[in-house]
């Protein structure tokens, strides 16, 4: 069973001391005089970034819509009610900036931004008042990673936003809104100076301090924002880093990749800490990681709510024989750890979220469990592969392209002779076949829509219909199984990026600009 660290403690103690939501223009509020300097206020300082991490766990509604039911991947998999109006529209891309989960998605990634300017202005006046110390380096170096990970994000999804780096009065104007370029330009240089501030990964298992941001996790953020920035070369310069370093490999059996005793092994880039507290039915750090819930086999004894099904579209995308199949897709009807998984509405579900029986059974809510204590493998290491691959196939270095997009597909072989080597010559053969790679090895793991939306595929791949296989129980241990259009959308060019709600743009005096077509 997952233990449980010192930082879920100091989290439950101090988090009452922190704002959770930015109500208007991104904004935080420090109040100085509030603690003694010294142990007090380091612990004060560890429960604000603990607050700011817990910000990446939210796989609820909003992200689910955004970066799931966007894709071709998957499909909502249950009642076109499920979530309200605001959830339903994203299978069709029907959404308008009246949707309210775009303000959720934008206002958590400034709690991130918030709390991390809240940490580094207490470390500034910790160490005016004791001097620096190893401690409150690798502290605001995390404040640094927190800070550029919800700026990655937020510029993944809106593009220009407000920039934010420091605490802001409660009647400060809302801050410039700076283009996705210009952003990433000013948290690249403050996070690569960091790094060497944070531990490798094995330091921080074995020093118990998980989940939090280690040196491999701050190199991944850099090297996404250099391949959004299609600076190929700089991207091979982190993700090298990542791959020459002797924390992350592929040794996991593909598999296994999401049990519970895989958490934190050699496949972790970056992995947001969960556990569960079964007497109340809640996460612990990790909070609101409904991730298997919204995953989960639905109408099988509350295993989940049946979103980001499997697509039609998706497994016939597969190779012949890839082991991958089965380790991703569940099959209604199948054995799994003894049970067998009936669902109520459609065939195929996300194996990677299916939590085990035998897990289930170490909370003591075998019947009720959610898989809350679930880890969020937010990056792992093929992923961090398959980009390497794909700077190193744009820069013409090919030879070195194909021995990385090897190294993945001789993971997912498993021993088998199957996935023949990617032997081609030709560089747009190639770039197809790392994509391709992409969407298989990562399938469900949220990387897909941004993805297209990177590659400017969207417009081509989205545009075609979703389909599902739907199963209905016809009698007695009898079942039929119909396949079926399950989501017709429409992307349009505006698409590419996400709309501000009106909300945000009425709060702040219309001075944040609204994307384009919307």
């Amino acid at each position: 069973m997952k233990r449980i660290t010192y930082i879920i403690a100091i989290l439950f103690a101090c988090t009452s001391c922190s704002d959770t939501f930015l109500d208007n223009a991104p904004k935080g509020k420090y109040h100085e005089g509030n603690y003694d300097m010294g142990t007090a206020q380091e612990l004060l300082v560890l429960a604000t970034l603990m607050d700011g991490y817990n910000v990446f766990a939210q796989q609820t509604w909003p992200v689910t819509a955004m970066q799931c039911h966007t894709t071709d991947n998957s499909h909502p998999g249950g009642p076109s009610g499920d979530g309200g109006v605001d959830f339903s529209q994203f299978p069709t891309m029907s959404f308008t900036p009246a949707n309210s989960m775009f303000n959720t998605y934008y206002s958590l990634q400034f709690t991130a931004i918030t709390k991390a300017n809240e940490a580094l202005q207490m470390l500034k006046d910790l160490e005016e008042a004791n001097g620096e110390t190893a401690e409150t380096r690798q502290y605001k170096a995390e404040a640094y990673f927190i800070r550029a990970a919800a700026y990655f994000r937020l510029t993944q999804a809106f593009g220009a936003v407000p920039y934010v780096d420091r605490v802001m009065g409660k009647d400060e104007a809302m801050a410039d809104q700076l283009s996705a370029t210009v952003i990433r330009n000013k948290y690249l240089p403050e996070l690569i100076g960091v790094i060497n501030d944070l531990p490798p990964l094995k330091e921080a298992v074995s020093s118990g301090n998980i989940g939090r941001a280690t040196q491999n996790a701050a190199r991944a953020i850099i090297a996404k924002t250099y391949l959004y920035e299609k600076d190929y070369n700089n991207c091979l310069t982190y993700t090298g880093q990542i791959i020459s370093s002797e924390d992350n490999d592929l040794s996991t059996p593909y598999a296994e990749m999401f049990w519970e005793e895989n958490e934190f092994g050699p496949e972790s880039v970056w992995e947001i800490n969960a556990d569960y507290k079964p007497d109340q039915n809640i996460s612990i750090i990790g909070e609101n990681n409904q991730w298997c819930l919204m995953n989960g086999v639905r109408g099988f004894p509350n295993l989940g709510w049946g979103h980001n099904a499997p697509s039609e579209n998706l497994m016939n995308d597969y190779e012949s024989n890839d082991p991958r199949f089965g380790a991703t897709v569940l099959e209604h009807g199948e054995k799994v750890d003894g049970e067998e998984v009936v669902a109520s509405n459609y065939q195929y579900f996300n194996r990677k979220a299916y939590c085990r029986k035998s897990e289930r059974s170490l909370y003591g809510r075998a019947d009720w469990c959610y898989g809350y204590w679930s880890n969020l493998r937010i990056i792992r290491y093929a992923d961090i592969v398959l980009m390497h691959a794909e700077a190193a196939c744009e820069t013409n270095d090919l030879d070195e392209a194909k021995r990385k997009l090897e190294m993945v597909r001789a993971r997912a072989r498993n021993g088998q002779s199957v996935l023949p080597e990617i032997k081609t010559t030709d560089k747009d053969e190639l770039r197809e076949k790392i994509r391709h790679e992409r969407r298989i090895e990562l399938a469900f793991e949220d990387h897909r829509y941004w993805d297209l939306l990177r590659w400017k595929d969207a417009m081509e791949v989205l545009n075609k219909p979703v389909r599902g296989v739907k199963v209905t129980k016809t009698g007695e241990g009898k079942w039929s199984y119909t396949q079926t259009e399950v989501a017709t959308r429409t992307f349009l060019e505006r698409n590419y990026y996400m709309p501000f709600t009106r909300s945000e743009v009425e709060n702040s005096n219309h001075t944040l600009e609204q994307n384009p077509g919307y």
